[in-house]
This record gives C-alpha cells, structure tokens and sequence, in this order.
C-alpha cells in the first residue's frame, strides 16, 4: 500500500486505528515508529536545549554565589558538564573566566592554611578538568587559561601561601590542624626537603625555652600526622630540658609543676649547669613550694650557688626525727652526702637505724604483750571451767 493509499484509508476509517491495523498493519506499524522517532528526536532536542541552558545560567549565577561551598558546586559542575554541551557553552565560559576566577580568590581570602590546601586542589582538579574537556571544541585561549590556572595554583598561589603561614604563624594548640595539613601537603611534593628546610629555619627562630604556648604546641604534636615539624621541635626541647646549657623559663617550669609534670622540672634543675641561672630559680622555687623533690632537685646540683642547703636538711630532719620513711628518704637523695658532709650524713644513717631498731623491737614488744593477754584470757577460762 502506498502512503496516499493508507492516509486515504485513515480518513475513510475517520482516523479509527484498529480498523486501519485490520486493513494495513504494516503500514500502521511504520507511522507508529515513524511518529514515535519524531517524539523521541524532539524530547532529546528539548532536554538538550535546557541542559544547555541550565549550564549557562550556572555560568551566569556562579558569578553571585556568596560561599565557597556553593561555588565548589557549581564549578564542578561545569567540570562535568561542558565536554557535552557543545561549543557555545566553551565560548560562555571563556567570556566569563577571568571574573569567575576573581569570584573565588575573594572567598577564601580569610580561610585557614587548612583549608585554603583543600580549595586550591580541589578547583586545580576541576580547572584541569575544563581544560581537557574543552579540547573538543579547539578552544585554545580557555584551554590554556584553565591549563595555566591549574598549575599556578598550586605551584605558586598555594605555595606562597604556605610560605607566608610558616613565616607568619605563632605556634600555639590552635594551629595544630593546620600544621598537620601543611606537613601532610609538603610530603606528596617532589620538592619537599627544599620547603621543609626552608620552614624549619623560619621555626628555629622561636624561643623555645620561654614561649608557653609554643611548649604546649609541641606537647600535642604527633609524629604520625607531623612528622618532620615533630621531630624538629621535639629535638629543640629535649635539648633544653636534658643538655643544661640552655634556660627554661620559669613559668613552663610552673606549667609543669603545676599539671603533673613535675618529674621534667625536677630533672631540668637537677642537670642544669648555668650558675646563674640555677641561682634565680632557686630564689624562686627552693622552700617555697612544700615540695621535697622539687628542693631535693636543686641539692642534687653540684653547682655551687648561695643557698643554705645544710640547713634546710637539718630542719627537715628535725621536723621529722620519728619518721625513719623521710630520714631514709632524704638520705638516699643525690647530693645529701656532699651536703652533710661524711661525718653527719653518718649520723644521720645511725639514726635511720636506731629508730628501725626501735620500731622492730616495740613491734616485738607488742607481739609479746599480744601474747601475754591472750594467755591470760585462757587462763581465766581454765580457772573458770575448774570451778564449776
């Protein structure tokens, strides 16, 4: 049947379909496809027509998007998007650049180190992505924008970045996230022993024997998160607490003395070997704290200084003549010996053992007269039993 013989047979059937399948179902079936292809055609040229438009007014609002969360969305987006969205889309965006670009760099202006190291890789990946993706429509001035973009980003907008936190920043608790995240960012460049040198000599110029807070930055580093900045600071403390050529200030040793940390404040004192140093921290701290091992450790010294040690020990010893713990105590400490001198400290060891020999035998004597009632009562027992 030919075309002007079916539709001919569609006007007679007054458009009645089965009765036009019943008289030419091969034809009804070839105008069903045929109608059913012109739908489809145009349901595809529709939607492409407003994924087109909706990627542009991205392009437009992203222009006025007032976080960086929103713009993030929308670029990657775009990133997505533009390799299918043909060529008109590319020549939107290249309008558009360099303002979308100005949009973020004033957005982030005030975040964190953290979270500029975030930003910046983020939208290098998505500018990479637009580069290639526009290849296609052989856009050469987007191309190498967003090329060119991608790379500065990180190579020198980030860098500088980091460069101006490290030479900017007072290491306190605060920063100790973004300490992390610039240490975890350095060691995945090819050039990482260059920018660490370059960061640990900006942090050797720290006073770390007097800066409280940089000594509790370095209390809540971890090697696993901050390694090489870890190892660094660590070094520079344990140096000053355990060399004794270097001070300690006076309130990280209140710091310490105060939180539970005694024992580094009374081997820091202990070892140190600056005289007058040791000096003023004994006109600070010694008999002043009601802390035996805090004084002890300032006679454990050798350094000699003015301070009347001897006396001390001898008042301690008076206050406490019955408790042979704290004589024994005192005469173990290092430094007592040297003190006292050998006869005294003698002495004092006789009288460590005069009073254990005391303690022993009325230890004995209570056993005895322990011994003595029990034997008593079983007496009185006995005697009771007898006479009934």
């Amino acid at each position: 049947m030919s075309i002007s013989q079916f539709f001919s047979t569609l006007k007679e059937s007054q458009f009645n379909i089965l009765e036009v399948y019943s008289k030419a179902p091969n034809e009804t079936l070839i105008a069903f496809a045929i109608i059913l292809l012109i739908i489809l055609v145009a349901v595809f040229l529709i939607a492409r027509i407003y994924k087109i438009n909706n990627l542009i007014n991205t392009i437009n609002t992203i222009l006025e998007t007032k976080t960086y969360e929103e713009y993030d969305e929308k670029i990657s987006f775009i990133a997505q998007d533009i390799s299918k969205r043909g060529k008109k889309v590319a020549l939107h965006l290249n309008s558009l650049k360099e303002k979308i670009l100005f949009k973020i760099s004033k957005q982030i202006s005030t975040f964190s180190i953290k979270e500029k190291i975030e930003v910046y890789k983020s939208l290098s990946k998505n500018y990479s992505l637009i580069a290639n993706a526009c290849e296609k429509y052989n856009e050469t001035e987007l191309i190498k924008f967003y090329e060119r973009k991608a790379k500065e980003l990180l190579e020198k907008t980030l860098k500088d970045e980091i460069e101006f936190y490290y030479k900017n920043v007072d290491l306190t608790i605060n920063e100790i996230d973004n300490i992390n995240a610039v240490v975890k960012y350095i060691n995945t460049l090819n050039n990482k022993d260059e920018i660490f040198e370059q960061l640990l000599k900006e942090f050797s110029k720290f006073s770390f024997g007097y800066n409280l807070d940089l000594y509790k930055f370095i209390e809540k580093l971890e090697i696993k998160e901050a390694k090489q900045v870890y190892r660094f600071c660590r070094a520079k403390i344990d140096e000053i607490e355990q060399g004794g050529q270097k001070e300690l200030s006076i309130n990280i040793l209140e710091y310490l003395l105060n939180n539970w940390k005694e024992e580094k404040a009374y081997n820091y004192i202990s070892n140190l070997k600056l005289e007058s140093y040791l000096q003023q921290l004994h006109d600070q701290f010694f008999n002043k704290k009601d802390d035996l091992n805090l004084d002890l450790s300032f006679i454990a010294n050798p350094l000699k200084i003015d301070s009347d040690y001897k006396n001390y020990i001898d008042n301690s010893l008076t206050r406490n003549w019955r408790d042979s713990k704290h004589i024994e105590f005192i005469s173990n400490s290092k430094g007592v010996l040297e003190t006292l001198g050998h006869m005294e400290f003698r002495t004092l060891i006789e009288r460590v053992d005069s009073i254990a020999a005391e303690e022993e035998n009325k230890k004995v004597a209570q056993e005895a007269l322990k011994i003595a009632k029990r034997a008593e009562t079983i007496a009185l027992e006995a005697k009771s039993l007898r006479g009934k």
